[in-house]
C-alpha cells in the first residue's frame, strides 16, 4: 500500500514508519527509521495508519519537498481537504479496500501553495461509488445522432491525463453532470481540452470494465500542469442516453 508511493531519489530515501506494520510493507532498499510523530529528523518520506489530526505534526517531520503517505478510515473528499488546510501540496487520494490512502508533499522552499495545491481524487474504478461517471468525449464524426448516416461509424475517445507520479494514463471523470459541465465551461474559455466535444454518461457497472483509474471531479487548474495522456476508446453503445 505505502511502497509504491515513495518518492523517487538517487539515494536511499530516509523514511519515518510510524507503526510497524507500514514499516513491514516497506523494500528494504530505504533507510528505515520506527517511531512515531515526536521522532526528530527531516525525512523523504512519513508512512503509516494516522488520522487528520496529525497531519500539522508529521508535516514537520518532512524535510521541504518530502512526502506524506498515510492511511485512515475515512470519507476520501474529507482526507483530501484535510491534506489542503494542512498546506500539503501534489495531494492524492486512493480509496482501498480497508482504508483511504492519501498522499501529500511538503512544499519545497519559497514555493507557493496557492500556485500547486491538489492533483485530483484518483480512484480505481473497484472503488467507484457514484451510480454514474461521466467522461470528456472527443467524438469522430463531430455530428449530432440525427445526422448520421444508418452505416455511419461512431468513435468515442474519452480525455486522458498522465500522473506525474506512476506515468500511466488517468481518465478526467466526474459524479454528476453539473460538474462535468462546470469543468467543460472553464476548459472552453482557456482553450484547454480544445478536441473535446461530448460528455458522456456510463453507469458505474460499465466503468469497471474500463482498463484506467479515475481522476474524479477535478478542478480545472488541479490538473492544467498535467501531460496530456493517450485518448481512452470507449464503446458508444455502452453510454446511457436519454433521461434514464
Amino acid at each position: 500500500m505505502f511502497a509504491k508511493h515513495l518518492p523517487p531519489s538517487a539515494e536511499l530515501p530516509r523514511v519515518l514508519a510510524l507503526d510497524e506494520a507500514a514499516a513491514a510493507e516497506l523494500p528494504p532498499e530505504v533507510e528505515l527509521t520506527r517511531g512515531d510523530a515526536s521522532t526528530p529528523g527531516t525525512f523523504d518520506a512519513v508512512v503509516g495508519r494516522a488520522a487528520p489530526a496529525r497531519l500539522a505534526t508529521l508535516r514537520e517531520r518532512l524535510r521541504p519537498g518530502g512526502r506524506l503517505i498515510l492511511a485512515h478510515r475515512a470519507d476520501p473528499q474529507s482526507l483530501l481537504a484535510a491534506l489542503a488546510a494542512a498546506g500539503f501540496i501534489h495531494c492524492l487520494v486512493e480509496p482501498l479496500d480497508d482504508f483511504v490512502l492519501y498522499r501529500g508533499e511538503r512544499p519545497p522552499e519559497g514555493a507557493s501553495v496557492g500556485r500547486v495545491q491538489t492533483l485530483a481524487t484518483q480512484s480505481p474504478i473497484s472503488n467507484l461509488r457514484s451510480p454514474f461517471v461521466f467522461l470528456l468525449i472527443t467524438q469522430t464524426p463531430n455530428k449530432p445522432a440525427w445526422n448520421l448516416a444508418p452505416d455511419e461509424k461512431v468513435e468515442w475517445r474519452a480525455a486522458t491525463m498522465i500522473d506525474p507520479e506512476t506515468g500511466r494514463p488517468a481518465l478526467l471523470a466526474f459524479s454528476s453532470l453539473v460538474k462535468a459541465v462546470g469543468f467543460m465551461q472553464a476548459s472552453i474559455l482557456t482553450r484547454f481540452l480544445s478536441e473535446v466535444n461530448k460528455i458522456g454518461k456510463f453507469r458505474a457497472g460499465v466503468a469497471r470494465t474500463w482498463e484506467r483509474p479515475l481522476i474524479l471531479n477535478p478542478e480545472l487548474e488541479s490538473v492544467r500542469s498535467l501531460t496530456f495522456g493517450p485518448a481512452y476508446a470507449v464503446d458508444p453503445q455502452t453510454a446511457v442516453v436519454g433521461d434514464e
